[in-house]
């Protein structure tokens, strides 16, 4: 009986694995566009204020957390060590995409609230991308907040709705 409980946790567990592996091809929507941003990107300080007419890919420059920038406090507390920072631009109304190089906490503020992704894929053996979120937003500035990641920058690609 006893084994029969212990394959059944296996197989339960094994779709929720296979999830996290299998390259670039196992997000859940098709990311080339995005690494090729994370690739181009241009170096960008935590804080600015960037334009978004259309596609964009940058490197963001991240640092202690008392110098991110951040509109709210991060949904998920950073550690002591994690690294931080922030962009702020304009939004459309639309589903935005927003994917990241490297494992870290990310949040979209807009209108003083902290938004949920609509979606969100994430692979551990994709080189150049790790996660990748969708968002709606409306109208308005909002504020892109990256906390505990672990190194001193993040590629980050930002695509607004066509």
């Amino acid at each position: 009986m006893r084994w029969r409980l212990a394959l059944a946790a296996i197989l339960i567990a094994t779709p929720a694995a296979a999830a996290e592996t299998g390259g670039c091809g196992a997000f859940k929507w098709p990311i080339a566009a995005d690494i090729a941003l994370l690739e181009a990107a241009n170096w960008q300080d935590s804080g600015a204020t960037i334009a978004l007419d259309g596609p964009v890919g940058l490197r963001l420059k991240l640092g202690p957390l008392d110098a991110a920038g951040f509109a709210l406090p991060p949904e998920r507390a950073p550690a002591t060590a994690a690294q931080n920072g922030s962009l702020r631009f304009e939004a459309k109304a639309g589903t935005y995409q927003v994917t990241l190089s490297e494992p870290a906490w990310t949040d979209l503020v807009q209108d003083g609230a902290a938004l949920k992704p609509a979606a969100f894929s994430g692979v551990k053996d994709c080189e150049g991308a790790r996660k990748s979120l969708r968002y709606e937003l409306k109208a308005g500035p909002v504020t892109l907040q990256i906390s505990n990641a672990p190194g001193r920058s993040v590629g980050v690609a930002i695509t607004p709705p066509q």
